[in-house]
């Protein structure tokens, strides 16, 4: 088994990304951002952060 393909590098950068994003995300979908974490791109944390985004469960509209 290679395991080298598993091994995620977290750099102090991207821990301030996924600290800034779980605090700016609405209510609703904090749980699922913190599950998806590994999957999410740093520009889609950024995007989190500045709220460009729709929220599709509760309507929140982001500033685009």
């Amino acid at each position: 088994m290679n395991l080298s393909n598993i091994i995620r590098v977290v750099t102090p950068q991207r821990v301030t990304l996924e600290k800034a994003a779980l605090y700016a995300v609405c209510a609703c979908q904090y749980y699922d951002l913190a599950d998806c974490m590994d999957a999410t791109s740093d520009q889609e944390l950024v995007e989190i952060i500045n709220h460009n985004y729709d929220c599709p469960m509760c309507g929140l509209k982001g500033s685009n």
